[in-house]
């Protein structure tokens, strides 16, 4: 039993968002009462990341939206730019890849 409940701190621990960690380096923004880390890539040009801040259950916040417009509506604000919606991926931890056009 030890070992299970050891096992299971270390998977929450291994797949908890990366953007809760004091320190994480993007622009933070609120998304219909939710908040937003997103990030650049560094991999890729033009490729960001949004991870969703507080996964609390709060029971007086605004209605639920799919977290995949919000993302996309956290990207948009974050980086003024367009998401390139068939690039948009979401990995195990919540986090959304999207590529973004910025028109100059």
């Amino acid at each position: 039993m030890m070992k299970q409940t050891a096992l299971a701190a270390a998977l929450c621990g291994a797949l908890a968002p990366a953007a809760s960690a004091k320190g994480a380096e993007g622009i933070k923004v609120s998304v219909l009462g939710r908040d937003w880390l997103v990030a650049p890539v560094e991999d890729t040009a033009g490729r960001y990341s949004a991870t969703r801040m507080n996964l609390e259950h709060l029971p007086f916040r605004p209605p639920a939206v799919l977290t995949a417009r919000q993302a996309v509506r956290a990207l948009r604000a974050a980086t003024g730019c367009s998401v390139n919606l068939d690039s948009m991926v979401r990995n195990i931890t919540g986090t959304y890849y999207a590529q973004v056009i910025c028109r100059k």
